[in-house]
This record gives C-alpha cells, sequence and structure tokens, in this order.
C-alpha cells in the first residue's frame, strides 16, 4: 500500500465510467440527470491506505511521469528508494508542492501513512503481527471520529513519527495527547457491555501496548503490563468469540505471546483460558505458537518453585519438590523436541569464526563468538532465541529445587550447566546476524582486540547493512536473561553486556532500563517492571 498524495473526488459511478463528475453531494449532477443510483464517494481512509497495482507502479518508475506530467526529481527518487524515513519525506514535500487537485494531509494522515509502511515492511508472512497490521486500514476506516481505535491508532502512528523525527516536539506533544484521549475513550468502550466484547476494542488494547513499546519510559513503565493483563482480561470476557473469526483467532494467539512474555517476568501462572480453544487455534499457529504451547506452564513452574522455596529447609515437602522437578524436566524436554521437529525453512546454519591473533595480555578482556549463526530472517532468528531463553528459565527452576531435594546427582549437575552454556553461547552466536553484519565478510575478517574497549563486531572493519531494520530490539530480552546466567564466563557476561550498552546508545529505552541490572527472572523473582522485546 502507499500513499498517493491526491484522491479523485469524483464518485464511484463517474470513476467507474472515467467521466468527469461535479462531486456535488450528496448525488453528483450527472447520476441525478440520467436517473441513475450514485454510488457515494471515497473517504479519507482510501487516500491513507491506497493501493499501487504493479502495472501502474511499474509504468512510472519507467516513464518517470505521474498523471502525464513530469515527475520531480524528488518523487523520482522516491521510486527507486526504499528507505521508509526518506520516503516519508519525500511524499510529505511533494504533497505540499503538488498542484491541481491536491489534498494536504494533516501531521496526522501523515504519520499514520508512515506507521504502517514501516511497520509492516520488516514483517514476514508467518508472523501474526502482519495478518493484524493488514487488518488495520479497514478498523480504521470502519471506527468513528473520537473512538479508541482511532485515538489509538493516531498515537501510535504520531509515536513512531516523533521517534523517527526527535525534532518534531509538536508530533511528540500530539502523540501523547492522543493517547491519554484513547485512554478516556477505552475505559468508556469497555463498559458497554457488546463493545467490550468487539474485536476493535481488542484491538484498541493492542495498539496502545505498542504504543507504550515505542514511547518506553519512566511514565510507561507498569503501563505495558496493566494493558497486557486488560487484554488478558478482554479475553475472558469475550469467551468463545475469541474464536468465531480468524481475525479473532489471530488476536488471540497474539495476545497469548504477550501474556507469556509478561507472566514470566512476575512468575505468575497463565490464566486457564489460554488453554481452551486448542483444536480450533492449531489452525492458525506456527512454529513460534507451537513453541510457546509448551511454554505456557513455565509461569506456574516459577510461581509453584517459589511457593515450595518460601518454606523453612526443614518443613520443605520432598514429594512436592519431586513432582515439580518431573513437571519442569518434561517441559524441558518438550522444548528439545520442539528444535529437533522444525521445519528445514526454520533452521539456522552455524558460519565457524577464523581464529584470531590475540595479544595474551588482552585475551582475558575481549570475547569473540567462535562460532556465528545464519538465520531465514529476523523473525526466527527471534523465535530461536526464545526458545533459548525458555530452556535457561527451566534449568535455573531445576537448580533452585536441587538446593533442597536431597537427592542431588552430579550427572544432573553437569547437564543443566551443559545445557546453560549452549544456549547462552548460541545466544551470542546470534547477534552479529540480528544486528544487521554480513556474515562472510566477518568470517573473512582478520581483525583482532587492539585494547581492552574493543567491542566485537561494532568495532571491526566491518559494517553493518545498509537495510534500516535490523532485529537488535529482539536481542535486548535474550541478552538480558543470558548474561544473568550464574554459570557463565565472565569476560563472556561483560560481552553481553556491553552489547546492551551498544543497543541502548542506538535509542531502544528498555536496554537503558535494564543494560546494568541482573535479571530476576531466573530467581523466580519479579522484574523491577514488565517490558515487550519481542
Amino acid at each position: 500500500m502507499v500513499f498517493k498524495g491526491r484522491l479523485s473526488r469524483g464518485c464511484e459511478a463517474c470513476r467507474a465510467l472515467h467521466t468527469k463528475c461535479d462531486a456535488t453531494r450528496p448525488e453528483c449532477s450527472r447520476c441525478v440527470r440520467m436517473k441513475t443510483r450514485c454510488s457515494g464517494y471515497q473517504d479519507d481512509a482510501d487516500l491513507i491506505f491506497r493501493h499501487a497495482n504493479v502495472k501502474s507502479k511499474e509504468g512510472n518508475r519507467k516513464s518517470g511521469k505521474k498523471d502525464g506530467k513530469p515527475l520531480s526529481p524528488i518523487v523520482r527518487s522516491k521510486l527507486s528508494n526504499s528507505n521508509s524515513r526518506m520516503r516519508a519525506g519525500r511524499e510529505s514535500q511533494f504533497l505540499l508542492t503538488g498542484i491541481d487537485r491536491v489534498l494536504l494531509p494533516s501531521k496526522e494522515d501523515l504519520s499514520l501513512c508512515f506507521f504502517y509502511q514501516t511497520t509492516l515492511e520488516p514483517l514476514t508472512d508467518a508472523e501474526h503481527t502482519q495478518y493484524l497490521h493488514l487488518q488495520l486500514p479497514t478498523l480504521f476506516s470502519q471506527s468513528k471520529a473520537g473512538s479508541a481505535l482511532r485515538l489509538a491508532t493516531q498515537a501510535i502512528s504520531l509515536a513512531t513519527w516523533a521517534r523517527s523525527w526527535p525534532n518534531d516536539l509538536n508530533a511528540s506533544h500530539l502523540s501523547k495527547t492522543r493517547y491519554a484521549q484513547s485512554l478516556l475513550a477505552m475505559n468508556a468502550a469497555i463498559r458497554d457491555p457488546s463493545e467490550a466484547k468487539s474485536d476493535a476494542t481488542l484491538y484498541t488494547v493492542l495498539l496502545l501496548s505498542g504504543y507504550e513499546t515505542v514511547t518506553f519510559n519512566s511514565e510507561a513503565l507498569s503501563a505495558w503490563g496493566t494493558h497486557i493483563d486488560g487484554a488478558g482480561a478482554l479475553i475472558r470476557n469475550r469467551g468463545k468469540e475469541n474464536v468465531c473469526t480468524p481475525f479473532a483467532c489471530n488476536m488471540f494467539l497474539f495476545v497469548r505471546r504477550n501474556t507469556i512474555q509478561s507472566h514470566l517476568q512476575i512468575s505468575k501462572p497463565m490464566d486457564q483460558i489460554f488453554d481452551e480453544f486448542t483444536e480450533i487455534l492449531s489452525l492458525y499457529e506456527n512454529v513460534e505458537d507451537r513453541l510457546l504451547s509448551k511454554t505456557m506452564p513455565i509461569p506456574k513452574l516459577l510461581s509453584l518453585t517459589n511457593s515450595l522455596l518460601s518454606q523453612p529447609s526443614y518443613a520443605v515437602n520432598i514429594t512436592e519438590a519431586f513432582k515439580l522437578i518431573r513437571a519442569a524436566e518434561d517441559v524441558d524436554r518438550d522444548l528439545a523436541n520442539w528444535a529437533r521437529r522444525i521445519p528445514i525453512k526454520w533452521s539456522y546454519t552455524t558460519v565457524t569464526r577464523m581464529r584470531y591473533s590475540v595479544d595474551p595480555q588482552l585475551s582475558s578482556l575481549n570475547f569473540i563468538p567462535n562460532q556465528i549463526h545464519r538465520y531465514p530472517n529476523f523473525y526466527a532468528a527471534r523465535v530461536w532465541n526464545l526458545y533459548r531463553v525458555y530452556r535457561l528459565i527451566i534449568q535455573s527452576i531445576l537448580f533452585r529445587i536441587s538446593c533442597v531435594y536431597p537427592h542431588p546427582t552430579d550427572h544432573c549437575k553437569d547437564r543443566r550447566e551443559e545445557i546453560n552454556r549452549i544456549m547462552v553461547e548460541d545466544v551470542c552466536a546470534s547477534v552479529p546476524f540480528l544486528l544487521g553484519y554480513d556474515l562472510s565478510e566477518l568470517k573473512r575478517s582478520t581483525d583482532s582486540p587492539q585494547d581492552e574497549n574493543f567491542l566485537w563486531p561494532q568495532s571491526s572493519m566491518n559494517k553493518v547493512s545498509r537495510s534500516v531494520h535490523t532485529g537488535k530490539f529482539s536481542l535486548i530480552w535474550p541478552l538480558y536473561i543470558a548474561c544473568s546466567v550464574p554459570c557463565v564466563p565472565e569476560i563472556q557476561q561483560r560481552w553481553m553486556r556491553a552489547q546492551l550498552r551498544w543497543i541502548a546508545e542506538t535509542g531502544e529505552a528498555q536496554a537503558c532500563f535494564i543494560q546494568d541490572t541482573e535479571s530476576k527472572t531466573l530467581m523466580g523473582g519479579c522484574e523491577s517492571f514488565r517490558f515487550d522485546c519481542v
């Protein structure tokens, strides 16, 4: 979908016949004169979410013309450059300098177009996020002015715009205003029994949680978790309406994913509603969903472990401890089976690193992974890292229970430490790919650490790819968990912390808040705040 800049003002009937229309409302003069039914006019949503067919785009690209008029250098460049920020800037310039029947959009319309395009571009067909995002034009056009959904859409759009252009203080202020207005409208909507069960209301909550992820700051520390809890409450209230349409099923699975992330961070069991509708939802599940279905018991295991260990050591029920160990081992086995049975198109390949000639005095100060991984796409890499995080959490549960269970064996302890080592190394091996580096160049690189401030791969001679999209945001949660594993070597922990600090310096606020803190999730505690990094 593209933003065209101007929209035909003729009615649908005249446009279909390629006949001049005087655009008189409610019926044009030609339809009245011909005694035919006037089929109405397009609205503003059609301008923002307007399709361009392949033939028209290819013709414009080759001819360098638009509607028979030569394109300006700005617009001609737009057709050949895929960089989303530059494209939005060029579109706005074209809209402001065009002539004839040019419709000048507001800042909110421009930001809405920008948000829709830039969010959609990096998504893959396998992601529920893409499917849900594609429903936005329909929902937006059907919503009324001042509705919670429309206000939330404007809020997240303006926030996305303001993040790309930090100097646009007006957009930042307007996004906060729309956010506050959408909260008020949402509170009114959930008090209406029919509105509370509607798809638009649940979608609005997801938009609000998205806004809080985009604008993550001290004011939004608790808001994301609160809205995920609210989405769970709406899911319970909707009942069977959660699976009545493909759209509803995809929203259910999206909320389930975020609820797992949220409840892991506070060691709170999942609501039973997420265990229902298994047969129907299986038709819509992807590889990530099948992983998450095996992960759902983990928040409950964390809660039960905390309850067990809250007692004095002499009062611990050994039978309950044994049951918890078996339950955790069953989940760990299911996760391992998921990895073994994953489709080949989701698999990753290993690129063996060349040995560096490292100064012996610096070898204990700098860390470089022995292997790096190449994935089919960023989404696959993110899912694999979630798998590694879940296994690390399971190993932490087993370790904590073994401290009170009277018969731990050295074999079990060694196995847990080996799994931890492999999972952490694999997280480290995913970093260059998710940061957007050319792995072939990294493999051939002969750069060696020069001083204690050397950070690989950022300090190497290799440059990140020119793609504006990377997977650095999805690295925050895995690195945060991995660098908090006790058995990890100190040099490797420092490297992961340095990666979090580097990500924080690039503008990811979530990394700023956790870059120097230890994760409480591995010890069954509650994180200082809940956040989404997937």
